[in-house]
This record gives structure tokens, C-alpha cells and sequence, in this order.
């Protein structure tokens, strides 16, 4: 059995597909399950790339029941993980509050914080006998000071998932297992793809650098809260915005 286990829910988005290279191209690389509910030729070209070190698995995180028969099957193969990573989440989209639309507002909410409540409720009793296990969840720069507009559904699911982080955390505080989150602001990545073009260019007019992120400008967070250098932080959520206030 390796000594790391790393489990990525949604590593086949864009930055779970930066984030397998970086943790897995070194000395001694653990072994990185990774979920895709759906996978492109970027998620296979490196299941073919590292063989056996990426384990794929596949789920759809909006059923508790598949989320469940994925925790069981990472069980029954691997134990519990020593360190998770929980990016999925739909596609953002704009919208008025007065067309809130609760059946997706409830696929969102299944996705980001149902399926990490399932993941922690049946490994966290296990990792947090481990000297540092680590939990990061990425949250958004919603959650840091007043909201954009038209962003209601998203905004309510990531205050959620903040609200689990940090319970959770306070919880585990005591043991090895430390949760933290981060809060980055828009990402240029598909997962805005469904946004009007000129929301995109407004978002990276407003940030003092002159543009959006990138995958590569979040990754080394989420590596140092995966690192030792991390073990006296837990229930923080740290924002990556640049300097803009959201």
C-alpha cells in the first residue's frame, strides 16, 4: 500500500487535469484517484501518461448512491486517502434571483457539498488518525465580502460548502486532519465557457492585474495545503484574487 493516497473529485476539469502532472512528475509519487464523472482526451491522455500511479474512477456526484458505491469501492481498494481535493461543480451561469431555477440550484448543491459530506462522513473518522491528512475544497471569491449580481444559485451552494469546511474542520481540529478551502475568483477554464464573452473581459478589467486566473496561478495553494508546511492551519479559507475585493 502506498504512504499517500490522494483522492480528486472532478479531475478531469481544467484544473484538476494542471493539478495531476504537478502532484504525480515527482521522486516519489503517490497514488492519485481521480474522479470524472466525464472524461476528455486531456483526463485519458494522462491515465495513459502515468499508468498505474492515476487510478480512475467514475461517478455521477449528484446521486448520493453512486457517491456512496465510489466511497465503498476506494475502500474496499485502497483503504481511506490521506489527502482529498474536491473541485467539481457545474458550469457557472448569470442569472436573476427572480429565475432561480431550484432543480439545478439542487444538482449544484449535490455535487459540491453532498458528495464531500458522503467523502468526509467515510473517511474523515479514519483520516483523522493519520499525522497530516488534508482535506481542500475550492470555494470561490463569492464567499469574500458582497456577491456579484446575477449569481444566486452558485453564491448560496459555495456558501454551503464553506459552511461544511468549516464545521467539519472545527470538529477535527484536534487530530491530524486538517480542511481548508480556497477562494479564487473567476478561472479562466471551461467551467465558464457558458458566460458572455464580454462578462469575462469586465471580470478581468475589474482585477488589479488586468485579467482572470489561471489554473497554474491557484495550484501552488492547493499544493501547500496538501503539504506539511500546512499542519497548524485548519477551517481557514484563504482567498486568491489578486487584491480585488471579490
Amino acid at each position: 500500500m502506498p504512504n499517500e493516497i490522494i483522492l480528486i473529485t472532478g479531475a478531469s476539469s481544467d484544473i484538476g487535469c494542471a493539478l495531476l502532472p504537478r502532484l504525480l512528475a515527482v521522486e516519489n509519487p503517490p497514488v492519485v484517484l481521480a474522479h470524472a464523472h466525464q472524461s476528455g482526451d486531456r483526463f485519458q491522455s494522462l491515465l495513459s501518461r502515468f499508468g498505474d500511479r492515476l487510478q480512475p474512477l467514475s461517478a455521477d456526484l449528484s446521486k448520493s448512491s453512486q457517491v456512496s458505491a465510489m466511497a465503498e469501492d476506494i475502500s474496499a481498494r485502497f483503504g481511506a486517502p490521506t489527502k482529498i481535493v474536491h473541485l467539481p461543480a457545474l458550469r457557472l451561469i448569470y442569472d436573476r434571483f427572480t429565475k432561480f431555477n431550484w432543480e439545478r440550484f439542487q444538482q449544484d448543491l449535490a455535487i459540491q457539498v453532498q458528495s464531500a459530506v458522503i467523502l468526509l462522513q467515510r473517511f474523515g473518522p479514519k483520516m483523522s488518525k493519520l499525522p497530516r491528512a488534508k482535506v481542500v475544497l475550492v470555494s470561490s471569491s463569492v464567499t469574500l465580502g458582497m456577491p456579484p449580481k446575477f449569481m444566486s444559485m452558485y453564491t448560496v451552494v459555495k456558501y454551503a460548502q464553506l459552511g461544511l469546511m468549516r464545521s467539519a474542520a472545527a470538529e477535527y481540529a484536534g487530530t491530524g486532519l486538517s480542511i481548508n478551502a480556497i477562494s479564487p475568483g473567476m478561472i479562466e477554464t471551461s467551467f465558464i465557457s457558458d458566460l458572455a464573452e464580454v462578462a469575462v473581459q469586465m471580470s478581468a478589467a475589474a482585477n488589479p492585474r488586468g485579467r482572470n486566473a489561471t489554473p497554474d496561478d491557484i495550484l501552488g495553494t492547493i499544493e501547500f495545503l496538501l503539504s506539511p508546511g500546512s499542519d497548524y492551519m485548519t477551517g481557514i479559507n484563504i482567498p486568491l484574487t489578486a487584491g480585488s475585493a471579490c
